[in-house]
């Protein structure tokens, strides 16, 4: 290879001594998994809200045979695997479809502005939970035979869930399984994530969206159909002015705790 060597690597250099072919090869590459990034985000917003269309029962199941890569390899994953990836469209599903009571824990913090915590109780039948932002607190309340009050709630739990970034970091060089871990009542799958550990291919992308120092760093549990029972992430954007935006995203999903009886 014409292009190599260890100090290169880590600075995470794209192009050096290649050859046009080679160059151009990586720059198509670069450009298609962007592409593949934005179809991703917005093919992932698009499927959660039909997943809550009870007017087209199993939306959220169906997959376009158009999807991005990442999308069908997660719905390839349903009859379980020691490698599913991590499907946050999976993580709709569980609420639009619970087989089992289990409660949901979403924060987001963007400082300076936004801290906002979604907790609910969720069951076949009810959603009963809290939005608390910094204007306060609002109730979560649906039922499923009314739809538009489980349209509603659905959305706003699964709504502000950060796939633009797992569509990002998913099936890349970033995200490696770390063994299992018993998490919330699951065994779960975890995967670290850490795009510092990027190839150069994937560290292009990475610049190309969160700037030259940015990144993306945490780790998510999942259960073998890639469903997951707990994600921790934190991102950092650097813009060409010199302006660091930081985000930190975390998700709980726990079944409730058996009391003991006396």
């Amino acid at each position: 290879m014409l292009c190599g060597g260890t100090n290169e690597d880590r600075a995470g250099l794209s192009v050096c001594r290649r050859s046009p072919q080679e160059r151009n090869a990586m720059n198509w590459r670069t450009a298609r998994r962007l592409r593949l990034f934005i179809s991703t985000a917005g093919g992932l917003a698009i499927v959660m809200a039909l997943g809550c269309n009870s007017s087209s029962p199993g939306a959220a199941e169906k997959i376009s045979s158009n999807a991005p890569a990442t999308t069908v390899a997660s719905l390839a994953a349903s009859s379980g695997s020691n490698n599913p990836g991590i499907d946050l469209q999976c993580a709709a599903n569980h609420i639009q479809k619970a087989t089992a009571p289990f409660h949901w824990s979403y924060k987001k913090v963007v400082p300076p502005l936004t801290n906002e915590d979604w907790e609910a109780d969720i069951t076949a039948n009810s959603i009963a939970g809290t939005f608390i932002d910094s204007s306060g607190a609002r109730a979560i309340h649906a039922v499923r035979s009314d739809r538009t009050s489980w349209n509603t709630a659905v959305l706003t739990l699964t709504g502000p869930l950060p796939a633009s970034t797992f569509a990002l970091v998913n099936n890349s060089s970033a995200v490696v399984r770390a063994g299992t871990e018993n998490v919330n009542g699951e065994i779960a799958i975890k995967y670290a994530i850490d795009t510092i550990q990027d190839t150069p291919e994937d560290a292009s992308l990475i610049r190309n969206v969160l700037g030259t120092n940015g990144f993306v760093k945490g780790a998510a549990w999942v259960t073998r159909n890639g469903c997951p029972v707990k994600f921790v992430l934190d991102v950092e954007q650097h813009d060409s002015g010199g302006s660091v935006q930081k985000e930190r995203y975390e998700l709980n999903v726990r079944r409730p705790q058996r009391r003991s009886s006396f």
